[in-house]
This record gives C-alpha cells, sequence and structure tokens, in this order.
C-alpha cells in the first residue's frame, strides 16, 4: 500500500510529497522543496531514487542539488522543456528571487525527460505505476501524475484558487484546458496540489 508523506516547504509553503511503500526500500518525491525537511521524513532503511516533477518553478526545485548531494544517483523526470529550465535560472525564475541563488542542476546527466501517456514503474517488486500527464498552462514544463488513487497536480490546479498563468511561459487558454482536464481525470481520486491542503477522495 502507497504511503504519502505531505511535506511542507519553507517558499511560499510550496508542497513536497514523498511516496514510499512498506515492502519497497525505495521512495521517491513529487517535487524538491526544502532538503533538510526531505531528508529526515525518509524512513529508515529508505533510499530515495526518483523525484517527479510536476512542473520547474523554483520554489518546487529548489532542493534539488542538496539532495543530489546526498543522493547522487538520484533520477529527476520531467519533460523536455523542464530539462532545459532546471540548466536555466531564467526558465526556472531562480534568477527573479531576491532570497535565492541561481539554481542549475547539479547532475544534467541524471534528467530522464518523459511525456503524456507514459507509465513508470515506482518501486520494484511492485505494480504501483505512475501515469504522466500533460498539463501545460501555468508553465510549458507542467506534468501531472496518477498513482493508485492520488492524483498530483502541482500547480496546474490547485481547489479553490485561479491557476497563474502570467508568468514568461504561461498560456492563459491552456491553463483553462488543462484545469478543466484535471478536474474530471481527478474525480473520484485523492488530489494532491503544489499548494495547500490534500482533497482525499469521499468514501
Amino acid at each position: 500500500m502507497l504511503a504519502i508523506k505531505q511535506i511542507i516547504n519553507s517558499v511560499y509553503n510550496s508542497n513536497t510529497f514523498l511516496l514510499y511503500t512498506k515492502n519497497s526500500s525505495e521512495c521517491w518525491l513529487v517535487d524538491a522543496g526544502d532538503a533538510d525537511k526531505v531528508i529526515d521524513a525518509i524512513p529508515e532503511g529508505k533510499k530515495l531514487v526518483g523525484v517527479l516533477f510536476t512542473h520547474t518553478h523554483y520554489d518546487h526545485i529548489y532542493g534539488i542539488n542538496e539532495l543530489l548531494r546526498q543522493y547522487p544517483e538520484l533520477i529527476l523526470y520531467t519533460n523536455e522543456f523542464g530539462k532545459i529550465a532546471l540548466l536555466s535560472p531564467k526558465l526556472n525564475c531562480s534568477r527573479y528571487h531576491m532570497e535565492a541563488e541561481d539554481i542549475v542542476c547539479c547532475r544534467p546527466e541524471n534528467i530522464i525527460t518523459i511525456n503524456e501517456g507514459e507509465k513508470l514503474r515506482l518501486f520494484s517488486g511492485n505494480d504501483s505505476f505512475v501515469s504522466v500527464y500533460a498539463t501545460p498552462g501555468h508553465d510549458k514544463s507542467c506534468l501531472c501524475y496518477i498513482v493508485s488513487g492520488c492524483f498530483f497536480s502541482g500547480d496546474s490546479y490547485i481547489p479553490g484558487l485561479k491557476v497563474i498563468a502570467s508568468f514568461p511561459n504561461s498560456n492563459r487558454v491552456d491553463a483553462e484546458i488543462s484545469q478543466q482536464r484535471i478536474i474530471q481525470l481527478s474525480r473520484n481520486l485523492s488530489l494532491y496540489p503544489g499548494h495547500g491542503s490534500v482533497e482525499y477522495a469521499r468514501e
């Protein structure tokens, strides 16, 4: 059974989610904020093996280099635009945060691109697969994920809030299309947004 820990980060209260199971030594992240909180949250005996990025804006990626120092084999999953953005402080918006250093992923060879329709096996010896959905609008890097009855929407859909589509690589029309699509796809699933509270599926 999939276990999920919500980590509320110090930058804009973005969410990072830690995914693991009882029978696997591996664990995964959805987005990467405060590295120290992530490391503290990893259960004893488990190793962080991968990060699924919902998008590559600063507040969802800033912990990545510290995590790569701790876990040099950590694989980073994003789309083609996200791969470029992980190497560009301008595209990942870290350049525009007064308190932040420019973020450039220190291990570009660890970045793997994924696209709509792909499935990834999360845990070896387990039937937990994550399905990938492209949800552009907030940013060109936006992806959503479904695994074990859980929908990870990033900033493409945050219940009760209008999707922000004013960044240089945003698109208002795409944002609305993606939001409506997410609402349909996430029906009867638990929703894990990029900010705010989890909305658990009703029994």
